[in-house]
């Protein structure tokens, strides 16, 4: 996954639908960290871990490889300490954090175990590690069928965007303890097709469509919005787990 394409998403990027803010929510109320907790945002994006942490009273620096994730995020978090660095490369003083969390990252990231070995390395002794990653959607969905469908289309046979990093492996070959993973779901209504459509091409998830011939691509927007037009009051489900541990 590239800094360009995040870059070129930053505008939209969960404010079609506020898919990784409802993430985070649970998440840090999950976590309930302590007001004056120091902590890191790492890979922000638009800041939705950085907000919810906030509304927690927490001290956030937030870092994301996009430029304009990262001038977006000062922009609506003007108190928050954010840099546009390499999550395996954070520039950072080493025992700083409480607190590290990364939403839905880490299986994108080029080099997982560099970053994982980063948030560690920044991270102070006793400090929680919490990072998210997508699980498999708890019911049917039009959009994932059509993913699904429409693989075949792609140079590659898949227009899969992801790294080839197990999470459960990765953090249990790291120095982390208390390794735990948590099952989270979000329900957010879609009011229509096209929504739904616009949505699916602001995140990660948008480089399958973009990959897609262009003939494909409008045969798959045309379809989507017919089955949602079969749908009323169509209601948006999704998976993640959340992992946390500690650092020794």
């Amino acid at each position: 996954m590239t800094i360009a394409y995040f870059d070129g998403v930053a505008d939209t990027y969960d404010q079609i639908l506020p898919f990784f803010t409802a993430f985070a929510t649970q998440a840090v109320d999950h976590l309930g960290p302590a007001p004056g907790t120091r902590a890191l945002d790492l890979a922000a994006g638009r800041g939705a871990f950085t907000a919810a942490l906030l509304a927690r009273g927490c001290r956030v620096t937030a870092v994301d490889g996009a430029p304009r994730m990262v001038e977006l995020l000062r922009r609506d978090h003007a108190d928050v300490d954010a840099h546009v660095r390499d999550a395996a490369h954070l520039e950072l003083p080493p025992d700083t954090f409480h607190l590290v969390v990364c939403g839905f990252a880490i299986h994108i990231i080029a080099d997982p175990r560099a970053a994982l070995a980063e948030a560690i390395r920044v991270a102070r002794p006793g400090a929680t590690l919490a990072f998210t990653v997508p699980a498999p959607a708890p019911g049917p969905d039009p959009l994932i069928e059509l993913y699904a469908e429409y693989r075949r289309f792609h140079a590659d046979g898949c227009g899969r965007h992801g790294n080839d990093a197990e999470e459960a492996d990765l953090f249990a070959a790291s120095t982390l303890t208390d390794i735990t993973a948590t099952h989270v779901e979000v329900a957010i209504p879609v009011p229509d097709g096209e929504t739904y459509w616009r949505w699916s091409r602001s995140h990660g998830s948008g480089r399958f469509i973009d990959g897609l011939p262009a003939d494909r691509r409008a045969e798959m927007h045309t379809r989507l919005l017919a089955r949602l037009a079969e749908i009323p009051d169509f209601v948006l489900h999704r998976s993640a787990t959340l992992w946390t541990a500690h650092k020794p």
